[in-house]
């Protein structure tokens, strides 16, 4: 209970951080200076190829099987804790209206578990307790299909290099287990235009990651804010 209650408050105050910042880039005196600005280019040359970026960050709430991956049958009164939250800060190439380049980093969070164990395949008898953190670089292509005029669908298929820590605890003894690697990874999910001339979006997506050796898959719901260059 005291982990939720401080994985909510930790996605509150990201959550805190975001809004204000939607919310003043949408105010009349932004909209204002935009004509101003959009005679430099917010300081990126006019019809430079540069326009055509963007950059954004993002918060997640990331759910995984890695408890269930690690019960064995042998533990009892387990408490797990499948959900962590996530963050992402990411930059991409619109090529055209409909298909952009993205990469970035990607924070998945982590998830334990703990219980009892009578003993056997995975654990010694006695208390037991294991976690995993995952996160890693990603680079894909973002598909982008307008709905309404300030509505799109989004579809996003790349790949994701991965790092994780496993750490597992039976009763004083304490391993760890690092990996790397990379999976394909895939998103869905819809962008929505404040209004800035397409400058400032929000999205919201539905994200799967596959992670470590022992391939846990790690399924996320994220929101995320978009600034596009003028």
């Amino acid at each position: 209970m005291k982990r939720a209650a401080h994985e909510c408050g930790k996605i509150e105050i990201l959550a805190g951080l975001l809004l204000p910042l939607g919310v003043l880039l949408a105010s009349p005196g932004v909209v204002l200076a935009e004509d101003d600005n959009d005679a430099m280019g917010w300081f990126i040359p006019k019809d430079s190829a540069a326009k055509n970026v963007y950059g954004g960050v993002g918060v997640s709430m990331d759910n995984d099987d890695f408890p269930d991956s690690n019960q064995d049958g042998s533990v009892t009164g387990v408490g797990n804790d499948e959900t962590g939250t996530g963050k992402q800060a990411f930059a991409g190439y619109q090529i055209t209206d409909n298909v952009a380049v993205q990469g970035g980093y990607r924070d998945l969070g982590d998830s334990d578990f703990n219980g009892t164990s009578s003993g056997g395949p995975s654990w010694s008898a006695g208390p037991v307790s294991a976690s995993l953190d995952a996160n890693g670089w990603e680079l894909g292509v973002l598909g982008r299909w307008p709905i309404t005029d300030r509505w799109y669908a989004l579809g996003y298929l790349g790949w994701y290099w991965w790092e994780t820590t496993e750490t597992f605890v039976e009763g004083a003894f304490v391993s760890e287990d690092k990996n790397s690697g990379g999976d394909a990874a895939a998103a869905l999910g819809l962008e929505y235009d404040i209004g800035l001339k397409d400058r400032i979006v929000y999205r919201f997506m539905g994200e799967h990651h596959r992670v470590d050796d022992s391939g846990y898959n790690i399924n996320s719901a994220a929101a995320e804010i978009v600034y596009r260059f003028p």
